[in-house]
């Protein structure tokens, strides 16, 4: 299984984040903050391959839509 590396600098962003979510008394963990954040690159990314004249690998996995 790949096992992504973070960087720790994003580490401490993303706990500062969770830090200022709690003081609103919002629990956010990290993982739902990277889940989102992964939520809205993907379909950009795949977006911006097809648009350079790219093919995807399975686009059924990386369905982008508008």
């Amino acid at each position: 299984m790949y096992s992504p590396k973070i960087e720790p600098e994003q580490i401490k962003k993303l706990y500062l984040l969770k830090v200022s979510y709690a003081a609103l008394r919002i629990k956010k963990p990290m993982t739902e903050m990277i889940r989102e954040a992964l939520d809205d690159y993907l379909p950009k990314a795949a977006k911006q391959i097809i648009s350079s004249g790219g093919s995807l690998l399975k686009p059924e996995e990386l369905e982008v839509k508008e």
